[in-house]
């Protein structure tokens, strides 16, 4: 079965820190990947890492020196053909209208205090991940996207942890544990049988 990758960070940018105050849960940013490499993220937040007024629909590049410091993990979750596809679609999408999507930066106060405030065309982080989710019946109907927090999204999906840490290893990880053979590898976090359900 196909497998979607969500992707919580800890950066180091000053909205950052306000939220994880507010949250007091030590990752706040939520993204989404179709690939075990992590080659193509996408989020709503910075679109470009150096520059923090030009936000909104966002492919990230986690090799990039703004997440030199960033921490992560990735969680692994088995969709249908079908869902992955719908997913697909839908990211497709967005790619091919960027700029016609803005960063929901009012929404983040209402939502911390559960009061919903439907922005069109506008996403936060979580609110991207869990909307995507949603429209391929992964995440229930009855949760609301533009309140839902990262930690939110995870705990209300069936994923499973496949790597905790820095994350500017974790491109590296993926390489040595796909090009040494099984009886050798070192298995890092979490235990063995989960990269034997999703890296193979």
């Amino acid at each position: 079965m196909p497998i979607v990758y969500l992707i919580e960070t800890n950066n180091q940018t000053v909205l950052s820190q306000g939220i994880r105050l507010f949250s007091r849960y030590p990752y706040n940013h939520l993204s989404i990947s179709l690939d075990a490499s992590l080659s193509e993220v996408y989020s709503f937040g910075r679109r470009q890492p150096i520059n923090p007024l030009m936000a909104g629909f966002a492919k990230e590049d986690f090799s990039h020196p703004f997440y030199k410091e960033s921490s992560g993990r990735v969680y692994a979750l088995q969709v249908s053909d079908q869902e992955w596809q719908i997913i697909h679609t839908h990211l497709q999408s967005f790619e091919l209208n960027p700029f016609d999507w803005h960063y929901n930066l009012l929404g983040l106060l209402p939502a911390y205090f559960q009061y919903s405030w439907e922005r069109p065309d506008h996403f936060f982080c979580s609110e991207f991940v869990a909307t995507l989710l949603q429209s391929a019946g992964v995440l229930s109907p009855y949760n609301r996207p533009n309140l839902m927090h990262p930690r939110d999204v995870i705990e209300s999906v069936h994923s499973i942890c496949v790597y905790d840490g820095h994350l500017q290893l974790y491109p590296g990880l993926i390489q040595a544990i796909s090009s040494t053979p099984p009886s050798e590898r070192r298995y890092f976090r979490p235990i063995q049988y989960v990269y034997r359900q999703f890296i193979h």
